[in-house]
């Protein structure tokens, strides 16, 4: 695994992309971000305050991503499951932890799907939990009673991972529908399907996920290319 200072995640998130993409972060102490209209409607008059504050973070990141791309001022609404509605030919993802926010897009003619995930390493993933996120061949990697990095690293890649490819055609993975291989050299794990994804993502294709523990977090990310 890599331990690495978090005074850029940005250019971590950037790490092994082969085609340019755009990243933003937001931190609760930037205060909370005003939302665009449409995404008020998303979010709903009912959701409580944190819910309200960590939802404008991440879309302000996403905004921040965006920008890099050269596009201003888009609402980013939310789809039947929950995941960001991007403007057209962009795709990307959202993810939060603590007080953290981190966005990554980029366009669709590069990719055909980004995921991104960063978890604490606080949130302590229990030995239970553990049965749940890994297959049996992942388990003997993980050794939950050892120490729960690994587990966090394991249960974020397949975030990333599902992020990625759920929007691409609207298939639900679930934690057993990934089987993930460590590559310490690389610093990356190879994710091997166990389920089609979509037509350009079948049973056994296989993703390459970059993980970094950063400070006191897991951040995850990967891409799918087109018809790839």
């Amino acid at each position: 695994m890599m331990a690495e200072s978090g005074a850029d995640l940005a250019a971590i998130a950037r790490r092994g992309m082969p085609f340019p993409v755009g990243v933003g972060l937001r931190h609760r102490s930037d205060g909370t971000p005003a939302l665009h209209p449409l995404e008020e409607q998303s979010l709903g008059p009912r959701a409580v305050e944190r819910r309200r504050v960590y939802f404008g973070m991440g879309r302000a990141a996403a905004r921040d991503a965006l920008a890099e791309l050269g596009i201003y001022g888009v609402a980013i609404g939310r789809g039947a499951s929950g995941e960001p509605l991007w403007p057209e030919g962009v795709v990307g993802a959202i993810s939060h932890a603590g007080d953290l926010a981190i966005a990554v897009v980029g366009h669709q003619r590069h990719y055909a799907g980004l995921g991104i995930d960063i978890e604490q390493l606080s949130r302590g993933l229990t030995a239970r939990a553990a049965r749940l996120v890994c297959t049996p061949a992942e388990m003997d990697w993980v050794n939950p009673e050892a120490d729960t990095i690994r587990l966090t690293m394991l249960f974020s890649a397949k975030e990333a991972v599902f992020k990625a490819l759920f929007p691409i055609e609207g298939v639900w993975l679930g934690f057993g529908d990934a089987e993930l291989t460590w590559h310490q050299e690389r610093c990356a794990f190879e994710a091997r399907l166990l389920k089609t994804a979509s037509a350009a993502h079948p049973r056994d294709a296989v993703l390459e996920v970059r993980c970094s523990v950063v400070e006191e977090d897991v951040l995850c990310t990967t891409y799918a290319l087109p018809g790839s």
